[in-house]
């Protein structure tokens, strides 16, 4: 009888010793692919989830038709590493807002910013070929895209810029989140800002007519062509106009040097007037003490250490006036977004211009000697405090917690907590620290300047539902009116239509692709191991039985 199938007689004691190793050996491996069988499907869930981020990820169209912003960026056949601070490299790009196609030109790319352009997810600078308008904030060929990757809330700079609007600044300049692509590669949620320039969309002065925008730039301005230091040691760089603009044979008016000269010296006396205690009448002379008073009511109630005179402070000179402070940017790490200083970066009480960590020149610890000006601190401070200024920002953040929560998760899959210097386990709880900052922040400082008698109650206002700033522009053809209000509510149009007709569909399985496959991979590997679990387990039990059966025929 030919029971095993190799040859005829078997001898009945050896052949139970071989079926007994068979199903040894059977048995471990039926007990491994049995827990294959039972951790693949849960991979794979896992997989699944991981391939529905990655689906949306790469789906621009999908990702802007929620009342998002998308900006595509194509590069002119170089790779991303081509790209660098110095020099610009040309690029198509395509701008989506709410699914319709705001924008698809041609422009040039790169990168922007110090520390921030040396962490992984990068910061760019973009020039447009002609001058386009963005979301309605005016037409211009200089945007930023933000990176925000020390920043877990994503909404720092955000708010600042928000809160900023509500100040009597010449100019601030408007942001909206977007997700950005790069060759087809999703690259994670940046803010889109305006850039800090002279532009009658922007900081409407006349350049051509010697006024001139500066950066005080302790850390990295010796480095930059015509920089200045002043006779306190701040380091000051123009930044616009360029010295080709101004010295062009078609402007007659004023040179580049003649407007540098006026602008330093101006400086100049109004730090040795402050340095000298020489009084407010002497230095307020030469700068506007009102733009004195906004930028450094708003900057205490940032504590944004970088602004401690060490770099990001923008002042701008009227050739025929005053310098004036501001516009306020990068806030990145502010509100409590860094740990230094011996905790005093997170901690919302204290004066961070009298503490000055740095030990750099420091305007203010002379200017707050003056009567005068904690004069004009306070009587500002309490129309701000009165207005409802501080509730609106409160109740924008809570809004804008809603609106960046999705968005949030998507670029959180690719970056996790990379560069984030006070990480929280969750955005919810990120959020969480940053408001409470602010609102433990405004109750400390108001409790500093506002001696009055009776305390004004700030006014409770709902912030207007809308993802952008308040003092945003509205299009010609506003695609999104409604957007933050129910950001859950998508429009009832194809997500990729252009205004011209047709779809703008974006092919998802370009560079970059998503992890779809290793999903199917498993399942198929899960399935596969339950079906060979299954027939070795009736084979096993086959066995047995014959082999039960063969021993009691040797009996």
């Amino acid at each position: 009888m030919n029971h095993y199938g190799f040859n005829g007689n078997i001898d009945i004691k050896k052949g139970g010793r071989m079926t007994g190793r068979l199903s040894l050996i059977s048995a471990v491996l039926a007990f491994i692919l049995a827990v294959i069988t039972l951790i693949s499907p849960l991979r794979t869930g896992y997989s699944a989830v991981i391939a529905m981020s990655s689906s949306k990820k790469n789906d621009p169209a999908a990702l802007s038709k929620d009342g998002f912003a998308v900006l595509e960026i194509t590069l002119d056949g170089y790779p991303e590493d081509d790209i660098h601070r110095s020099t610009w490299k040309p690029i198509t790009y395509t701008l989506r807002w709410d699914g319709q196609l705001l924008s698809e030109e041609s422009a040039q790319i790169k990168g922007r910013g110090n520390y921030t352009w040396g962490q992984p997810k990068r910061p760019y600078a973009i020039k447009c070929d002609k001058k386009t308008d963005w979301f309605g904030f005016g037409a211009s060929r200089d945007w930023v895209l933000l990176a925000n990757i020390t920043d877990q809330t994503q909404m720092r700079n955000l708010i600042a810029l928000t809160l900023a609007s509500k100040f009597n600044f010449d100019f601030t300049p408007q942001c909206r989140p977007a997700h950005v692509f790069i060759d087809g590669r999703y690259n994670g949620l940046y803010l889109i800002t305006e850039k800090i320039e002279i532009n009658k969309e922007r900081l409407n002065i006349d350049g051509l007519s010697g006024d001139m925008l500066f950066e005080l730039d302790n850390n990295y301005g010796g480095g930059e062509p015509d920089n200045f230091q002043s006779v306190m040691g701040n380091t000051f760089v123009s930044k616009d106009p360029s010295r080709e603009e101004l010295d062009t044979k078609e402007n007659k008016e004023v040179s580049f040097n003649k407007a540098l000269k006026n602008a330093r010296d101006k400086i100049n006396a109004f730090e040795t007037g402050i340095s000298q205690l020489k009084g407010f009448a002497e230095f307020s002379q030469y700068m506007d003490m009102d733009s004195l008073v906004e930028w450094y009511i708003f900057n205490e109630i940032m504590k944004n250490d970088d602004t401690l005179f060490n770099s990001s402070i923008y002042l701008y000179n009227d050739y025929d006036g005053l310098l004036h402070m501001g516009p306020v940017w990068d806030y990145d790490l502010a509100m409590g977004g860094i740990d230094r200083n011996d905790g005093k970066n997170v901690d919302p009480t204290g004066f961070m211009f009298l503490e000055n960590y740095w030990g750099r020149p420091n305007w203010m610890e002379y200017v707050l000697k003056s009567k005068t000006f904690n004069t004009m601190v306070r009587e500002r401070w309490k129309e701000l405090y009165s207005s409802g200024t501080f509730e609106y920002i409160a109740a924008f953040l809570e809004v804008q917690r809603e609106y960046l929560r999705k968005e949030y998760d998507v670029n959180y899959a690719l970056w996790k907590n990379d560069g984030v210097f006070v990480p929280s386990d969750s955005f919810d709880e990120a959020v969480d620290t940053l408001k409470n900052f602010i609102v433990d922040r405004v109750n400390w400082l108001n409790s500093q300047w506002n001696d009055s008698d009776v305390t004004p109650e700030p006014v409770e206002i709902t912030p207007s539902p809308t993802a952008k700033p308040p003092r945003t522009k509205a299009p010609s053809a506003d695609p999104a009116a409604s957007v933050a209000a129910s950001p859950e509510t998508a429009p009832a149009t194809d997500p990729g239509a252009s205004p011209e007709g047709g779809s703008k569909q974006p092919d998802p399985d370009r560079k970059g692709g998503n992890d779809d496959w290793i999903g199917y991979v498993l399942l198929f590997v899960g399935l596969t191991a339950g079906l060979i679990t299954v027939s070795l387990t009736v084979y096993l039990i086959i066995t047995g039985i014959k082999e039960k059966k063969l021993k009691s025929s040797g009996k």
